[in-house]
């Protein structure tokens, strides 16, 4: 089909005719063309850089959920450690000096009296620390003893107090491994009170220790007391393990007790 020239010389003998606006719609689809590429190329580059730069929304919400679910599950995490029912300080160790004429413990000291010439760390005392004793014979292997100390809970475990505190000490004590061949042991007649030493605050927990069988003979039981105070340096305890029966035992235990203070 062959138009082209008829359609030239139209165009040239009509100017300003459909053929010019023809030619006019062209120029300008061209340019608008050109113009809409311009922008729909612009618009998608933007995206794509955009998408790039910044990651969907929807992901970082996503993100942001989990990261808070983690913490959430960090913190409710359990970080307390399992309670030992008569921990010890490992190694205890010894870390006052004892004044003149006293034995001193933790926040304590006392007046040892002249029976109780023995001087040596005490065995089964779960809960102290620092701990300074002084024994006397009893018979042969048997002693009464007489002890100072800091008190010193498990670490991760919360301090229950001097009530607690005693009463825990003595049922550890009667419990520990320090009773030699002594068969059919019970603790008995245990009581707490509150007491007020030297203006210290605190518990008092005493009880009997009685053996149904043993080999010695001049006791078959022996009088616990354990007296936790709040003294300024800390929770400190006096413990006296006294054979029941032996009267001199027993009064100088009074004695001890009489002359407890805390540091001055």
């Amino acid at each position: 089909m062959h138009t082209g020239p008829q359609y030239t010389t139209t165009q040239s003998s009509t100017p300003g005719g459909g053929g010019g606006r023809t030619a006019s719609l062209l120029v300008g689809g061209i340019a608008f063309a050109a113009v809409f590429l311009l922008i729909v190329g612009g618009t998608i580059g933007y995206l794509v850089l955009r998408g790039g730069g910044d990651p969907d929304p929807g992901a970082a919400t996503t993100t942001a959920t989990e990261s808070s679910s983690a913490s959430e599950s960090a913190s409710e995490t359990p970080t307390d450690v399992e309670e030992q029912r008569c921990w010890t300080p490992d190694p205890v160790e010894r870390s006052s000096q004892n004044p003149s004429g006293k034995l001193r413990g933790g926040g304590l000291q006392f007046i040892p009296p002249g029976a109780f010439d023995e001087r040596q760390t005490p065995r089964g005392a779960a809960f102290m620390n620092d701990t300074q004793g002084a024994y006397a014979q009893v018979e042969e292997g048997w002693y009464s003893g007489l002890f100072v100390g800091a008190v010193e809970w498990q670490p991760g475990v919360e301090y229950p107090g001097a009530e607690v505190a005693s009463q825990k000490i003595v049922s550890c004590y009667f419990s520990a491994s320090i009773w030699g061949d002594t068969e059919g042991r019970s603790l008995d007649d245990e009581v707490t009170s509150p007491v007020t030493v030297a203006g210290m605050p605190g518990y008092r927990t005493t009880a009997t220790v009685n053996f149904a069988k043993s080999n010695l003979e001049l006791t078959d039981a022996t009088s616990l007391s354990v007296t936790v105070l709040e003294t300024p340096e800390g929770p400190s305890a006096f413990v006296q393990e006294i054979a029941v029966g032996v009267t001199e035992h027993e009064e100088a235990s009074a004695e001890a007790l009489e002359s407890l203070t805390g540091i001055a």
